[in-house]
């Protein structure tokens, strides 16, 4: 009998630290963001589409811009960087992976040099992770304040160890529609006035 409640307090304790490490938006310390939104990609994957209807589904004003730069900040309060490669993305812009990495640094740095809070999402799972895509992951994991992967697009832990060391906040989703839900809560409506 002693060992099954240990080993149901250790279960326990196990639970409860994996959903801390995943992140509860619904505590009290979590930051809420400003609008409106600069949305973009990096490495020019089609998931920067999904996400905007996403976005939409959740009142969250946002301009789509595919190759925002730094220029591209003004009037924004802040950038959600949605990470993943597409070969057939980056030769549709006609942009190779040296300079797209290149435009993404130059962004972030520049939202960085602003104060405007970079939010990173990897909504693709595993299809947006490997070769192609992990140089661009990376660039947004290590750049953003709050990091929102879903699935399985992190088996490996890369963004979650990007979290820790950076001290950002990451959230994981079962699937990429639970992203509304999170951006409802980070992204809260503001409630007009009446004078």
């Amino acid at each position: 009998m002693n060992k099954m409640k240990t080993i149901s307090i250790i279960l326990l304790v196990l639970v409860l630290s994996l959903n801390g490490f995943s992140g509860d938006l619904k505590a009290d310390n979590v930051k809420s963001y400003e609008q409106p939104v600069l949305l973009t990609s990096i490495g020019q994957a089609a998931d920067v589409l999904i996400m905007k209807g996403l976005c939409k589904k959740a009142g969250v004003d946002v301009q789509l811009i595919k190759q925002a730069t730094g220029d591209s900040l003004a009037g924004f309060k802040a950038v959600i960087i949605v990470a993943g490669g597409s070969s057939k993305g980056l030769g549709a812009a006609k942009i190779d992976i040296s300079d797209e990495e290149a435009r993404g640094a130059q962004l972030v740095e520049a939202a960085k040099k602003a104060g405007i809070p970079v939010l990173a999402f990897h909504i693709g799972g595993e299809a947006r992770r490997g070769a192609l895509s992990d140089g661009f992951n990376k660039l947004a994991a290590n750049s953003a304040e709050l990091i929102v992967v879903a699935a399985d697009g992190d088996m490996d832990k890369m963004f979650a160890k990007a979290a820790k060391k950076s001290k950002a906040r990451y959230i994981h989703i079962d699937k990429k529609f639970d992203a509304i839900d999170v951006l409802k809560d980070l992204f809260p409506k503001v409630e007009a006035t009446e004078e």
